[in-house]
């Protein structure tokens, strides 16, 4: 079945942001909130989406990606202006921390979206938010968000940490929350642990105790709350 990308006269079609970070439960939000809607394109100004999209297999957008002029950041907003132009909308998920040249385009941000459904979800326990996201990367992503049919695949390995690695999630965090989001007009907020709807996705929290693998993670505990 052929994936539609822009199409417009749908109720789950027009424009949308959802503005999280990671592990703070976005996948689940895109597929049980926004019954992750056809015109879905992921994380979009990631500098990394050309490599995620190719890495998964997700046809429809290289075919997308096709058609920007370079695979830059300036480009990316361009086309997006152009295709609202033409009637064309997309849903776009966006961790603010991965666009480092984020503060010359913010405002931009701010005008594009204003009138538009924007989505905000925050994970009240850091801390989870942090051992989930360290053990994840300790471990190379290998299954960041499992199915409930491959939730045995996980493998549980012991891992370790450093005071860089803390550094770098607590900056990674605190550019992800530092948007204005009341620049926006049609924001909703939503909290991880008040997500109650279905997936096909499972929390790893349930199977995998992160502050058991992470050996030494109580260490850094204090930094975190």
């Amino acid at each position: 079945m052929e994936v539609l990308i822009g199409v417009t006269g749908k109720k789950n079609m027009d424009t949308k942001l959802l503005i999280a970070s990671p592990r703070s439960g976005s996948t689940w939000f895109i597929q049980s909130y926004l019954k992750q809607p056809s015109n879905y394109i992921g994380e979009y100004f990631n500098k990394d989406w050309f490599y995620w999209i190719k890495r998964r297999n997700h046809k429809h957008l290289l075919a997308l990606f096709e058609k920007l002029e370079e695979d830059s950041l300036q480009s990316k907003i361009k086309f997006l202006e152009l295709e609202m132009q033409q009637g064309r909308e997309y849903c776009i998920k966006l961790f603010p921390s991965q666009i480092y040249t984020w503060e010359d385009h913010r405002e931009w941000l701010y005008k594009f979206y204003e009138n538009k459904n924007v989505y905000y979800l925050e994970r009240k326990n850091k801390w989870g938010q942090f051992l989930s996201y360290m053990y994840q990367q300790k471990t190379g992503w290998n299954i960041p968000n499992p199915k409930t049919h491959n939730i045995n695949e996980v493998k549980k390995q012991k891992v370790s940490i450093n005071k860089d690695d803390v550094e770098k999630w607590l900056d990674i965090n605190n550019r992800d929350m530092s948007l204005n989001i009341s620049k926006f007009k049609n924001i909703k907020k939503y909290y991880y642990e008040d997500m109650d709807l279905s997936t096909e996705y499972v929390k790893m929290s349930n199977y995998l105790d992160y502050e058991m693998l992470i050996e030494n993670a109580k260490e850094y505990k204090w930094k975190i709350l």
